[in-house]
């Protein structure tokens, strides 16, 4: 059963135009949103929770229309980029604020389960928005909510604004959280290895439109575009004679071409990375440790885009 299904979807703000975008996300599936900044991905986000008007199409939550209903009568969890936090209210009032609108009588035991499901959290439901860190500062309007009853959470790039240490915690718990609670997700991202951590299935855009959709993996090994492989390349690109490559995108090979190394670094236990020169042309490889004292080293291109 597909809990939101997207057809024919256009929007518009200002001079930039959304769509037509065809998306769904089945039961229980966590669906990424993944391309470069101004591409729409927000943008999607608004007009399916109804914060933005569409110009055409339609968006189902459950099977029921709800192209023209009310935010607040979709039963969406989103949360927002900013975490758009009350800043008069301790953590406790802020994830109990849903419930407290619709006078829960349990709103203190469910804020207290919610806040001991997301690691530490519960240390901090006397602190005020400020004193927060950068990462119980999500947890918090991640919790808020998910406090409440919901069909689908969408979370518009939760994991911009943090250090990579925060970040991959960060990630680890929403990740577990997202799994323990067994809904259907949609989320904003913009880094492919938060989209490889997170995501069932990603949904490729630029300028407006989707691109391509898939698993994450499907698309890291088959990039349909040169598009595709540089935004699943956390290292760029290469281009030499007229071929574009990732770093990665290497093996090695006697038979193969001649790589210079200049300087090489650690990557983790069983890789390096190399900067160095093939074909006289600048360029940075991911290669096996036991490459790291090599003068001469030959490779093989193994997945490369004419240019």
């Amino acid at each position: 059963m597909k809990t939101l299904e997207v057809r024919d979807l256009s929007s518009r703000i200002g001079n930039f135009d959304l769509g037509p975008i065809d998306l769904s996300v089945e039961k229980g599936e966590i669906v990424g949103l993944i391309g470069p900044s101004g591409c729409g991905k927000t943008l999607l986000l608004r007009t399916i929770a109804g914060l933005q008007e569409p110009l055409s199409g339609s968006v189902t939550i459950n099977e029921d229309d709800v192209t023209f209903l009310e935010p607040h009568l979709r039963g969406l969890a989103f949360v927002f980029q900013d975490n758009a936090l009350f800043p008069h209210m301790d953590t406790h009032d802020n994830i109990a604020f849903p419930l407290s609108v619709m006078k829960d009588r349990e709103a203190d035991a469910k804020v207290s389960k919610r806040a001991g499901e997301l690691d530490g959290l519960s240390d901090y439901l006397d602190r005020w928005p400020k004193e927060l860190p950068a990462g119980m500062k999500k947890l918090t309007a991640f919790a808020r909510e998910t406090v409440k009853k919901f069909n689908l959470i969408m979370l518009d790039e939760p994991f911009e604004r943090l250090d990579k240490k925060i970040r991959i915690e960060m990630r680890s718990i929403i990740k577990r959280m997202l799994m323990a609670l067994g809904e259907s997700v949609l989320i904003v991202l913009n880094d492919p290895e938060d989209a490889m951590a997170i995501a069932d299935r990603v949904f490729i855009m630029d300028s407006g439109v989707v691109l391509r959709q898939g698993s994450p993996t499907e698309i890291y090994d088959e990039p349909n575009s040169l598009f595709v492989m540089e935004l699943f390349s956390a290292m760029g690109i290469n281009r030499v004679g007229g071929r574009a490559f990732r770093p990665q995108d290497v093996e090695l090979d006697d038979q193969g071409e001649e790589f210079n190394p200049e300087h090489c670094g650690p990557y983790d236990s069983k890789r390096i990375i190399c900067n160095g020169k093939l074909g006289g042309e600048d360029v940075t490889l991911m290669l096996p440790i036991e490459c790291r004292d090599m003068d001469s080293i030959f490779i093989r291109i193994t997945r490369f885009f004419d240019l």
